[in-house]
C-alpha cells in the first residue's frame, strides 16, 4: 500500500498530465483520493511543492549521475540514461510545466544541472568551440528521448548517442 503522500503525488501526476498542472486544483487532487483539501495540503503546503516532489526523483537521480561521470561521453551516457529512465515525466510535459515555477528550487536545481552537464561535457579549459558543442550535445539528448520515448530502449539510446558523437566528428 502506497503511502498517502506517495498517493497524492501519484494522483497529482495523473491530472497534471491529463489537464496540465495549471488546471488542475488541490481540491480535484484530493477528490480523486477521497480526502478533504486540508489532508493533501498538509502533506504538500502548496501545489508547488507537490509539482517539485514529482521532479525530485529525476533531479537526484540525475545529480548522481553527473557526480560520477570522468569524461565526455560518460556525460553524454549518462544524461540519456537519466532521461530514459525517466522518459515517462519527460513526455508527459510535467518537466514543461516546472517553466510555470521560475522561481521555484526546482527549477534552479534543474537548470544548474543541466549547466554542470555541460561544463563536465565541454571538459578542461574549453574554448568556446568546446562549449557551443557541448552544449548543444546536451540539448539533443532530451528531445528524442521525449519524441520516441515509446521505441525500446536501448534502440533508441544507441540512436541518440550516435546523432550526439556526429557532433564531435572531425569537420
Amino acid at each position: 500500500m502506497l503511502s498517502t503522500r506517495a498517493q497524492i503525488l501519484a494522483a497529482a501526476r495523473r491530472l497534471f498530465v491529463q489537464q496540465g498542472y495549471q488546471h488542475t486544483s488541490i481540491r480535484e487532487i484530493a477528490e480523486q483520493l477521497g480526502m478533504t483539501k486540508t489532508a493533501v495540503l498538509y502533506h504538500f503546503p502548496a501545489k508547488a511543492d507537490i509539482l517539485a516532489a514529482v521532479a525530485e526523483p529525476f533531479l537526484d537521480d540525475m545529480a548522481a549521475s553527473l557526480a560520477a561521470v570522468t569524461s565526455r561521453e560518460e556525460v553524454f551516457e549518462a544524461v540519456v540514461d537519466v532521461f530514459l529512465r525517466h522518459r515517462s515525466l519527460l513526455r508527459e510535459n510535467v518537466m514543461h510545466d516546472l517553466a510555470l515555477l521560475t522561481q521555484a528550487p526546482t527549477v534552479h536545481r534543474f537548470t544548474e544541472l543541466m549547466f554542470e552537464a555541460n561544463r563536465l561535457a565541454a571538459g578542461p579549459a574549453p574554448t568556446l568551440r568546446d562549449r557551443v558543442r557541448a552544449a548543444q550535445a546536451i540539448a539533443a539528448l532530451s528531445d528524442p528521448v521525449v519524441a520516441y520515448a515509446d521505441e525500446p530502449v536501448d534502440e533508441l539510446r544507441k540512436e541518440v548517442l550516435r546523432g550526439v558523437a556526429r557532433l564531435y566528428a572531425e569537420d
